[in-house]
């Protein structure tokens, strides 16, 4: 649970998610931003309890085993949807919203803010059309080919043929999602906050590096992992026709 001495500003690079359910019990980022969960609930008579119980929803647990090359490909799928592709439904349109709320709040600096929340749109957009790509064609694929492994059936539709367009497509993807994610560090110095940051510009920048590292482990697990294996248990059924 959410310590109620952490500011809000740190929750919120923590859990970019968390800035709706401070708009829903009327906080303000930007003006409340440094101000710790405690302090904040005391200024708006907010109960600090029910406000802990809802950021504690937010907390997404990485959980099973140390080494996913341990996994079966389709426990490798549930991790990556479970733990991952939840990330960018939840946390990447609170980026991106953050981005736009910024633009709107600080238009005499639209040379800073403009750009950024195009960049963040674009991102939100194109991960979310990627991700339901991934479950809804590709996945399912794989966990049906796998299926076939174990149980020994021939191979089916679901082998090399089938499965290696669209990793090649989600592989393009990947590399056009971080071609913005470089433009994004250009733009924003790496993610390091200017001294006249406020709060939300703060916990905006220190979101999208928390983001990033998120989705460095995420490609990890699709390109290092879950992609090689089902290309070669892909070919292992084609052998059997």
């Amino acid at each position: 649970m959410t310590t109620t001495s952490k500011a809000l500003r740190e929750i919120a690079s923590e859990y970019p998610s968390s800035v709706s359910i401070f708009d829903r019990f009327g906080i303000d980022l930007c003006a409340m931003g440094e101000k710790s969960l405690a302090e904040a609930c005391a200024v708006l008579s907010l109960s600090t309890e029910q406000l802990q119980e809802k950021l504690a929803e937010l907390h997404v647990s990485a959980g099973g085993v140390s080494d996913p090359a341990g996994l079966t490909l389709t426990q490798v799928i549930q991790r990556i949807v479970r733990v991952h592709h939840r990330r960018i439904r939840y946390d990447l349109p609170a980026l991106a919203g953050m981005a736009a709320k910024l633009l709107r709040r600080h238009p005499r600096r639209d040379e800073e803010f403009a750009p950024l929340a195009r960049h963040m749109e674009h991102l939100r957009a194109h991960m979310l059309e990627h991700i339901g790509r991934e479950e809804q064609v590709l996945f399912p694929l794989i966990a049906h080919m796998e299926e076939d492994s174990i149980v020994g059936y021939p191979g089916g539709a679901a082998s090399l043929r089938s499965i290696s367009e669209p990793i090649a497509r989600m592989k393009q993807d990947h590399a056009a999602s971080g071609r913005t994610m470089d433009e994004l560090r250009r733009h924003t110095n790496d993610f390091e906050p200017p001294q006249h940051a406020c709060p939300t510009h703060r916990a905006l920048l220190g979101g999208m590096r928390s983001f990033v590292e998120d989705l460095r482990q995420h490609k990890h697990l699709e390109e290092g992992i879950l992609f090689p294996r089902a290309l070669t248990m892909g070919t292992e059924l084609a052998s059997r026709r």
